[in-house]
């Protein structure tokens, strides 16, 4: 009985040791955090190598594989915060005058060239002059900004920005890069694209190129970085030919990450062990354009009963396979002036047939309408593009269900932007890409840009734009606002297109690389806090606190 007892106590005393070391783990465990350690290197599988590392020379759309390198090597004046703001960069404050058309800014004191070169405002200003001068060939639409801007130096670090009108994005143009002038500004525009510099660069950015080959690119931390030497030692971008490539070398662990968007095979992967995937909407959209300068698409009746009769979601479901995020409007979720209040129609098959009888298409016998003896029939033209076609033909299936018959005509994209450009299509499946964090969206929705443009549906609206030019002009952001939502709605009511859908960026990586700001939710192992993603290399906004390694410390005290 005695023994029995001491039996009893023993165990008793052991399971309340095993209860307080578990209550003490526990509790250090919730009660600290991770501690960044410096070191490691990180391997990513990457699209195809850049052709030009100079933004004077190539615009990025013609060449993705620079994107990413770009946002590692270089700084602009100002950066795209998280919450899609503008903030300091190379500029480490700016002033805006009262009328909203004169921009001082004042560059740090503390930043150098990789090459250990001081930055100063000769090259800030070598490299405005480049942009507005006639041998620029980058991105058109940072050109289209600054070459009506008036730039001089009033100080040794400031810089005076004279606009011709008030312009209440422009900083969104002051993201572009600063490039050296002690290397550049001797260098005639018409050697750029052959210098060494496209492809041997030097920046300013968080990592500093070492090697680029047709196989990877290895970039080193800059220890000199504004903000601090980044924690990975080295980032290696492999080249690898195909989704097969890049899935063999996920299941082998020769990388420990990579990212691609939704249209990828890559997509329906399950993610090996130890993989983390995040999806982010990036700052595109594909969307259906009427044309409304041809008699069937000018009545809005006609183009908001096409809009009810289309299922955006089941849309997304069956020809993307879920790997898209609806859209409803111009203006994306996650820019800032968004409305949280839902104005596109629900999907209504029924109402979109009542609509069309209305109208006095007649359904026949075998569904289809027609008016008058003429069939109710669409044409909508696309690209290549595979996601394109079975967009396209969903389309024509929901639209069919309806009576109305579709013709889908495919041409190669360069002919597509060509038949945009010169108005001769009917309705048109396309995209717009690099939209960045401001939501002006006066150049692709003004009355103005209807005729030689980016208006392509060719809408012309005295109230929508009235709010364009208001939303452009004002630099208050709560007007700016209201404005934008004002504009939502009026869209909605006019429909001279339907917005479809914005791509999902993902980003499977290997469960050790901290630092990428995610929280967990629900059944995906982890999601990204930030709205929306500034394009494919908008992954790397924050890279500079990415880790592999860390410690644990106490946070607070543990009561």
């Amino acid at each position: 009985m005695a023994r029995r007892i001491r039996w009893q106590l023993l165990i008793a005393a052991m399971s309340s040791l095993i209860i307080l070391g578990l209550m003490g783990y526990l509790a250090v465990t919730l009660a600290s955090v991770a501690r960044p350690l410096a070191g490691g290197e990180y391997v990513e599988a990457a699209i195809a190598p850049p052709q030009q590392l100079n933004p004077l020379v190539r615009d990025l759309l013609r060449d993705p594989g620079a994107a990413d390198i770009q946002s590692l090597i270089y700084d602009g004046l100002t950066r795209t915060g998280a919450d899609g703001f503008p903030a300091p960069a190379l500029a480490q404050a700016w002033e805006v005058d009262a009328s909203g058309m004169v921009y001082t800014f004042t560059l740090r004191t503390d930043v150098t060239w990789h090459d250990g070169q001081p930055v100063t405002a000769d090259d800030v200003m070598f490299t405005l002059r480049a942009v507005q001068g006639p041998a620029f060939a980058g991105d058109p639409s940072i050109a289209t900004v600054w070459r009506g801007v008036v730039v001089e130096q009033v100080g040794e670090r400031e810089i005076r920005c004279r606009l011709e009108a008030p312009y209440a994005a422009f900083l969104r143009a002051t993201t572009f890069p600063i490039l050296p002038a002690h290397i550049l500004a001797a260098v005639p525009p018409a050697e750029w694209a052959a210098h060494p510099f496209g492809l041997s660069p030097v920046g300013t950015g968080p990592y500093r190129l070492t090697e680029l080959t047709s196989e990877h690119a290895i970039l080193a931390a800059n220890p000199n970085y504004r903000l601090g030497r980044p924690f990975l030692d080295s980032i290696e971008l492999r080249y690898l030919p195909n989704d097969q490539a890049v899935l063999t070398a996920l299941t082998r662990g020769e990388i420990l990450g990579t990212g691609f968007f939704g249209t990828s095979s890559l997509a329906q992967i399950n993610p090996p062990r130890g993989f983390v995937v995040r999806k982010t909407p990036v700052d595109s959209y594909t969307t259906l354009t009427f044309n409304l300068r041809e008699p069937l698409f000018a009545d809005p009746a006609m183009r908001r009963a096409l809009a009810l009769a289309l299922d955006k979601d089941a849309l997304i479901a069956t020809a993307l396979a879920g790997q898209a995020v609806r859209l409803d409007t111009p203006i994306l979720p996650g820019w800032w002036a968004a409305t949280p209040e839902p104005l596109w129609p629900a999907p209504d098959p029924a109402a979109a047939a009542e609509a069309l009888t209305a109208l006095g298409y007649a359904a026949g016998a075998d569904g289809m309408r027609a008016r008058d003896g003429v069939p109710l029939q669409v044409t909508i033209l696309i690209d290549g593009l595979p996601e394109r076609v079975a967009v396209a033909q969903e389309i024509a299936r929901q639209w069919g269900a309806v009576g109305v018959a579709v013709t889908v005509e495919q041409v190669d994209s360069e002919a597509l932007q060509v038949r945009l450009a010169e108005h001769r299509f009917g309705a048109a499946i396309h995209g717009w890409q690099r939209l960045g964090a401001d939501p002006d969206v006066y150049e692709l929705w003004h009355g103005s840009q209807a005729e030689s443009g980016l208006n392509y549906a060719g809408l012309v609206d005295e109230q929508l734009d009235e709010l364009l030019d208001e939303a452009r002009q004002t630099p208050d952001i709560e007007r700016r606002v209201s404005s934008y939502i004002a504009f939502q709605r009026r869209w909605v009511e006019l429909t001279p297109s339907i917005t479809l859908y914005q791509p999902l960026f993902i980003y499977l990586a290997t469960d050790q690389l901290g630092g990428l700001d995610a929280v967990a939710s629900g059944d995906m192992p982890m999601i990204p806090t930030t709205p929306l993603q500034y394009g494919r290399e908008g992954r790397f906004a924050e890279v500079s606190r990415w880790y592999l390694s860390s410690s644990r410390e106490i946070a607070g005290t543990i009561r």
